[in-house]
């Protein structure tokens, strides 16, 4: 039991000194060997065995060993400890290397840039070693999914699953999207128009981001699927052009809601700019109503000498002057009417 719990602990040390979140090694008779630090150069030696090295590229073990590790093209090595999150795929010979977008566990409407990840791999017919600085959602599933006893037979067949878990993920964010903007529509329909624009402006710049992260990776894919590495099998271009495909939908569901949330939002504006007309449509009526008797009203309540009615004591004056004002507005509801100023 000790030599057990030892084992664990020196299992742990070795992963979290080199960085390694997971290894994994994919052998011909179809088990899954889960790699330790030291078990890493082997694997990747070792003949028609398919290799998936994850690494945090924050711990400095992790950048070392991708440093040294003569498996790897030097260009390879130097895209892998590489900084720029500009989104691309390039090729070494017969390899891939690229730079793709993926989506946070903590991923919100409430857009953040630093809940999009950026993911770094290099790809070539025998392993897929990837990087990254911050939390993701596409690696992680692909290493449940492995650690759940799925068996990949190439490092094609990884790779497209980790475009694959973007497209899940991306789905049930749009999903959400869709029914924010069909609450709202149907509250804009109602009627009932208070505070909608803030969420609107919130879903309009989530879709801009998502687009201009993922756009980008739409076109490589597209790209790839043209000229994709001889060692792809057929299967394997079969699986790349869906996933381009469902991409490709993905894009234009972002644009469709741009343009969606825009014309909501020009809805919303001009309810309000209606409800703002109405309102100050009622309040001209009644300013224009209750400005002669303000006159009036104002005329004899100046405290000066010869004001009518006030020296001479004459009870009935003030019921005069109280039917001169209801006479004339009753006179100005008139002509509005008659000019149709009331509807």
């Amino acid at each position: 039991m000790t030599n057990l719990a030892e084992s664990i602990i020196q299992t742990r040390y070795h992963t979290a000194l080199h960085g390694l979140i997971s290894g994994f090694a994919m052998l011909p008779d179809q088990r899954i060997q889960h790699l330790m630090g030291g078990d890493l150069d082997a694997a990747l030696a070792r003949p028609n065995t398919v290799v998936w090295l994850h690494f945090n590229a924050r711990v400095g073990h992790a950048r070392d060993w991708i440093a040294r590790c003569e498996p790897l093209p030097e260009a390879a090595r130097r895209f892998l400890l590489d900084t720029d999150d500009r989104k691309r795929l390039e090729r070494i010979g017969d390899s891939l290397m690229g730079v793709i977008s993926d989506i946070r566990y903590d991923f919100g409407l409430d857009f953040d840039p630093e809940q999009i990840a950026a993911l770094r791999f290099y790809l070539d017919r025998g392993c897929l070693i990837s990087t990254r600085r911050q939390p993701s959602s596409a690696a992680d599933q692909l290493r449940t999914e492995i650690n759940n006893g799925r068996y990949f037979d190439s490092s094609a067949k990884l790779v497209i699953h980790l475009f694959e878990s973007q497209v899940a993920k991306l789905d049930k964010t749009m999903a959400r999207i869709r029914e924010m903007l069909d609450d709202i529509e149907d509250q804009v329909l109602a009627g009932r128009v208070r505070g909608q624009h803030i969420q609107l402006g919130s879903i309009r710049r989530l879709a801009v981001r998502l687009s201009h992260h993922f756009g980008p990776e739409h076109r490589m894919l597209q790209r790839l699927c043209r000229r994709p590495p001889n060692w792809f099998e057929e299967v394997d271009n079969m699986a790349l052009v869906d996933v381009a495909e469902e991409f490709r939908e993905l894009v234009d569901d972002l644009t469709e809601t741009q343009e969606r949330a825009k014309l909501l939002q020009e809805e919303l504006a001009a309810r309000l700019a209606e409800q703002t007309n109405s309102n100050l449509y009622i309040l001209s009526l009644f300013t224009a109503i209750l400005l002669p008797p303000s006159l009036i009203a104002g005329i004899f309540g100046m405290n000066v000498v010869g004001v009518p009615g006030v020296q001479d004591g004459n009870e009935t004056t003030f019921w005069w002057v109280m039917l001169g004002m209801a006479a004339i507005s009753l006179l100005v509801l008139l002509i509005l009417f008659l000019r149709r100023f009331l509807r």
